[in-house]
């Protein structure tokens, strides 16, 4: 038997407008194909003349098909709107069969919204499908709960769907306690551990401080971090905090402003492609996330393949990635126990042993690692 076909069927997925949105699944379909031949497919509506657009790319082992739909402007075309999605995702299949003749598995990435076409699919070409499942929406202490309709889409999508993976057992725990009952196996995220690695170099003098996020103030806490690190900057001026961000960073900035936050201690970056994070996580020293929920954030991955320790707020699945060895957990919202463990962890930065925090990261999140969990995934389905 040859090379598996897979269809990644993405929720999320990089495109011309969100060139970083679920660019993990991007990573996932990488890693997959290190094993398999791998086409993934993403919808995305926008303001465009034309009803539909076709973009198909070889893109680092992977075959990619965008359509892009023009938007249905009233949203009580809900219906016009299904009925649009579906027609677009046969047009992108039709390119797919012509390249790979045949999908023996579909691999759903995120179920709301293209779990649809996944149990069509499944229907009308008797594919199976396994679901990856990345989003929050299902954690409580998200409030961005799925509606009465969208429930019932994810129990249907999940009943039928051959085995679920989450990328946490938080994750797994939430999907269960909402009801959402089958086959569960975790895999967790993947790290492209040829960019992200350890490069030996002393600790820096004035230890630098790393934050990556959207900067999405209900989720990340962007403000609650700064008010930490203004107290810190009173305390001790042996540190320097940055923040990348792709998203709005306007509202942090101003913030800085209203608390006097100098800007010897503390700067803001936009948003760089992966290759430039990769670059940019081995010259800090220590990552800092603050964040009210998460799920399996790659960022605390990817920092600790960089061999880089990691202070983050105890959520999500979180502390299924940090111990004391690699990094310290803070109850959420609990800005003095961030400052009393950043004030530990500077005076203690050189405790940790890099090297190993680099090694057993890169043993749990490589694409050698997730994907060879997958194939056995695929191969126990296709010999079901």
């Amino acid at each position: 038997m040859g090379k598996l076909n897979i269809l990644f069927l993405n929720s999320w997925y990089p495109t011309k407008n969100f060139p970083y949105n679920g660019n993990f699944i991007q990573q996932h379909a990488r890693a997959v194909a290190l094993n398999c031949n791998v086409a993934c497919l993403h919808i995305e509506f926008r303001a465009q003349k034309e009803l539909f657009e076709i973009t198909k790319t070889d893109n680092k082992g992977v075959f990619e098909v965008i359509v892009y739909m023009k938007k249905v402007k009233n949203n009580f075309f809900f219906f016009k709107k299904l009925q649009r999605r579906h027609f677009a995702y046969k047009l992108g299949m039709k390119l797919i069969k012509e390249k790979f003749y045949r999908i023996d598995i579909t691999h759903l990435n995120v179920i709301l919204p293209s779990g649809l076409f996944a149990l069509y699919l499944r229907k009308k070409f008797k594919i199976p499908f396994i679901i990856t499942e990345h989003s929050t929406t299902y954690l409580k202490s998200n409030s961005n709960n799925h509606s009465y309709l969208e429930k019932l889409i994810i129990k249907k999508v999940v009943d039928k769907a051959s085995k679920i993976c989450p990328v946490s057992n938080d994750l797994q725990k939430a999907m269960i306690s909402s009801g959402y009952n089958g086959v569960y196996k975790v895999v967790p995220n993947v790290v492209n551990t040829s960019l992200f690695k350890y490069i030996e170099k002393e600790i820096s003098k004035p230890i630098k401080i790393l934050h990556i996020s959207s900067l999405k103030e209900a989720h990340k806490n962007g403000k609650g971090m700064l008010r930490v690190i203004k107290k810190l900057s009173l305390k001790r001026h042996d540190f320097t905090f940055t923040i990348i961000s792709d998203g709005d960073t306007l509202p942090i900035k101003k913030y800085a402003k209203e608390i006097n936050l100098k800007s010897n201690f503390f700067h803001i970056e936009g948003g760089k492609s992966i290759e430039e994070i990769a670059i940019s996580m081995q010259n800090y020293d220590l990552f800092l996330l603050f964040s009210n929920f998460e799920n399996l954030p790659c960022v605390i991955s990817e920092s600790l393949v960089s061999g880089m320790p990691v202070i983050s707020s105890n959520v999500g699945g979180i502390n299924e990635m940090i111990t004391n060895e690699n990094g310290v957990l803070v109850t959420p919202g609990n800005e003095e126990q961030l400052l009393s463990s950043l004030i530990n962890v500077l005076d203690n930065t050189s405790n940790f042993n890099r090297v190993q925090i680099a090694k057993k990261a890169k043993e749990t999140y490589s694409y050698e690692t997730v994907s060879s969990q997958y194939l056995k995934i695929y191969k126990e389905i296709i010999k079901a």
